[in-house]
């Protein structure tokens, strides 16, 4: 699959997380654009409420729901501030998911491991239904919390 663009290109996410101690390494990689366009496959891969704006359009955004264009504040079909803030949010958390070799809460709870140990170091639990399947897919709970209000919470069914 070929990825066709991103909603945030690099400089956007250089100014975004400026001044973010855990950003240096992120903002260093020399696949930030990868990042960026699997953080915005991951947004468009959402159940999202509405339609797109152009029915031919590359990425879901910007797009209608409930008659009206989801945009900025004065209507024009643009991406929302929110999906493209979500998408550095999820940009970042696919990179620290990878960084940290695949062995994050989320990726645990997705394996099925309810509880792990390292003796006289750490001992954690894991509430059922906290990881990312709860977040449908999103690797970030801030990317989500973005996303909340245009993730489609029922469909009909024809």
């Amino acid at each position: 699959m070929t990825l066709t663009g991103s909603y945030v290109d690099a400089t956007e996410a250089e100014t975004y997380f400026e001044n973010s101690p855990l950003a240096i390494t992120f903002l260093d990689s020399e696949y930030l654009e990868w990042y960026l366009q699997e953080a915005t496959r991951h947004i468009d891969d959402l159940p999202l409420a509405g339609i797109k704006y152009e029915y031919d359009q590359d990425r879901a955004f910007p797009r209608y729901i409930d008659d009206m264009v989801v945009g900025d504040a004065d209507q024009n079909a643009v991406v929302p501030d929110l999906v493209i803030r979500a998408c550095m949010e999820e940009a970042i958390a696919i990179y620290a998911e990878q960084a940290a070799g695949g062995t994050s809460r989320s990726t645990l709870q997705e394996a099925g491991v309810a509880s792990y140990q390292i003796p006289g170091i750490i001992s954690e639990t894991f509430r059922p239904g906290s990881g990312s399947a709860s977040q449908m897919g999103l690797q970030s709970s801030s990317s989500y919390r973005l996303l909340s209000k245009y993730i489609a919470r029922s469909v009909p069914i024809r």
